[in-house]
């Protein structure tokens, strides 16, 4: 159940893709000043020179993160792992895997009238839940790593579209 958590919680919040979720470690993870946590990312797809970045982690994260490594007994190393057929953990998870595993959770919970779910899920859900919440296009692009509006919008594409109308009325707005 642990893993599963991890596995739901960390790219939702954080909005990394699915190779960068299977990246993290133990290592990364970090408490800040007043009581916030982070996690480091320390390359991604927009950060090809490994500048790194602190993603912020809601407390919850925090302590999931704190149980699954004494659960497995490690605090050094990747913090999302597989395990072998002898319940042995594996080094890494493949983040190939994850769509594996989502499609599984999916069909146990016969969730298909919702569209197949994948890696990207987890953005795109993410995404569409901050625009919702009415936080501004910038701070989604922030969160999500995206350089550009397009990419972000491609995203945001499953969104209503009678609310495109506010979206393309709060980019205009942005950019005079």
């Amino acid at each position: 159940m642990i893993l599963f958590a991890l596995r739901w919680l960390s790219p939702m919040r954080a909005m990394r893709r699915r190779s960068e979720i299977c990246r993290f470690r133990f290592e990364d993870v970090q408490v800040m000043k007043n009581n916030h946590y982070g996690i480091i990312l320390r390359q991604s797809k927009t950060d090809q020179f490994g500048i790194g970045k602190m993603i912020p982690i809601s407390i919850e994260l925090y302590r999931l993160i704190q149980r699954w490594s004494g659960k497995i007994n490690q605090d050094k190393g990747f913090i999302l792992r597989s395990f072998k057929k002898d319940l042995s953990v594996n080094k890494s998870l493949n983040p190939a895997s994850l769509n594996q595993i989502l499609k599984t959770l999916q069909k146990n919970a016969c969730l298909n009238s919702i569209g197949e779910l994948s890696g990207h899920s987890f953005r795109v859900g993410a995404a569409l839940d901050l625009l919702e919440q009415g936080v501004p296009l910038e701070r989604i692009m922030l969160r999500g790593g995206w350089k550009s509006e397009n990419t972000a919008l491609r995203y945001l594409r499953n969104w209503d579209d009678s609310d495109w109308l506010l979206v393309g009325a709060q980019v205009k707005q942005n950019n005079q």
